[in-house]
């Protein structure tokens, strides 16, 4: 089987996330950055249950993580803490910390967010 069959077909495809749980890790380690792709909107039906499952890995997807803290996409870097991140075990979020400390000292533009909870 191709792995890559497994990918959600669309933002309803909570089939192809019970087919991704089943198949489990290490299977789906060559899938992980398509996977995390599908988080980048957490109002999507098959994001909540798909980060509990990549949260689930710890370690494993803390590289795939980091890419994503490190990109310009602040919509997808929040749900990744929120998601995933805020569920990891302590030592994987340990290997975050040069990335966490570099957004939070150095967030661009769009990772800003006033007391009001307001963008900018």
């Amino acid at each position: 089987m191709d792995i890559k069959s497994l990918l959600p077909c669309h933002k309803h495809d909570l089939a192809a996330v019970s087919a991704i749980e089943k198949a489990g890790f290490p299977a789906v380690a060559p899938i992980l950055d398509d996977l995390l792709a599908w988080i980048a909107d957490g109002n999507w039906p098959v994001a909540r249950p798909l980060a509990r499952f990549l949260a689930s890995l710890g370690n494993p997807i803390v590289e795939p993580v980091m890419h994503v803290l490190a990109g310009k996409d602040s919509g997808w870097k929040y749900f990744c803490l929120d998601l995933i991140v805020r569920h990891l075990p302590a030592d994987s979020i340990g290997r975050l910390h040069e990335v966490l400390y570099q957004l939070a000292i150095n967030p661009n533009d769009d990772d800003r967010v006033d007391a009001d909870g307001d963008a900018g």
